[in-house]
């Protein structure tokens, strides 16, 4: 089904798919996170990234094991939670 990317940090059994444009890699990252195995996210508060981070962690979305700790460094680095909340705003 395509091609996929393996790096020389992770094992052969973590393949990464590669996409022709980026529109097709957003689709089906949305999707991917519409089955079942994300579904518990749901749940969670929209608006707490760092509950998300490690929920993505603990369902297997990523390989690496400092996951969840890196989102939350990267989102806090560049302010990324405020686009959040304008959107949140946009719709009330």
């Amino acid at each position: 089904n395509g091609k996929f990317a393996i790096y020389k940090d992770d094992t052969p059994r973590d393949k990464f798919q590669v996409y022709k444009s980026a529109w097709r890699s957003y689709r089906d990252h949305s999707k991917l996170l519409t089955t079942k195995r994300y579904k518990h996210l749901t749940k969670l508060n929209r608006l707490n990234y760092k509950e998300w981070a490690c929920g993505l962690k603990s369902a297997g979305y990523a390989t690496a094991p400092q996951y969840a700790e890196i989102l939350i460094s990267i989102i806090e680095k560049y302010g990324l939670w405020v686009y959040d909340f304008e959107t949140i705003i946009r719709w009330i």
